[in-house]
C-alpha cells in the first residue's frame, strides 16, 4: 500500500508540472497576442493616416474645382455675353468658394488622428468618447 502512495505523488506531482507548463504557454501565447497586435496597429495607424489624407486632398481639389474654377468660369461667361452685374461676384466668389474649401479641408484633417485612432485595424471602428 505504501507503494501505491509513492506513484500516486509521482503522479500528482507530474501533473501539477505538466500543468503549469501548459498554463505558462497558455500565458506566453496570450502576450504574442497582443505583442501581435501591437504591430498590427503600429503599422496600421501610418497606412490609415495617408489613406484619411489622401480622401481630404481629394475632397480638397473637388471643391476647388466646383466652388473656386467652376464659379469664376461662369461668371466670366456672364460677364463677357454682358451681364455686368456679375463683376462683383467674379471677384468675390473664389474668395469664398477658396475660404470654404481651406476651412473644410483644416476641420477634416484636423479630424485625421482620432479617426485612425478609433479605427481598428480589421476596418471596424471603436466607440467614441463622449464629449463634454
Amino acid at each position: 500500500m505504501f507503494h501505491f502512495f509513492r506513484k500516486s505523488k509521482f503522479a500528482v506531482v507530474i501533473a501539477i508540472v505538466s500543468l503549469t507548463f501548459s498554463s505558462n504557454a497558455f500565458a506566453e501565447e496570450a502576450q504574442g497576442n497582443r505583442f501581435t497586435n501591437f504591430f498590427r496597429s503600429l503599422f496600421h495607424i501610418p497606412v490609415k493616416a495617408t489613406q484619411e489624407t489622401a480622401e481630404v486632398a481629394g475632397q480638397t481639389l473637388s471643391n476647388t474645382g466646383e466652388k473656386v474654377v467652376s464659379a469664376t468660369g461662369e461668371n466670366t461667361a456672364a460677364i463677357l455675353q454682358g451681364d455686368l452685374s456679375k463683376t462683383g461676384e467674379l471677384v468675390a466668389d473664389p474668395i469664398v468658394g477658396t475660404a470654404e474649401t481651406a476651412g473644410q479641408s483644416a476641420v477634416e484633417t484636423i479630424q485625421i488622428p482620432s479617426e485612425v485612432a478609433n479605427s481598428n485595424p480589421d476596418g471596424t471602428t471603436t466607440a467614441e468618447p463622449a464629449s463634454v
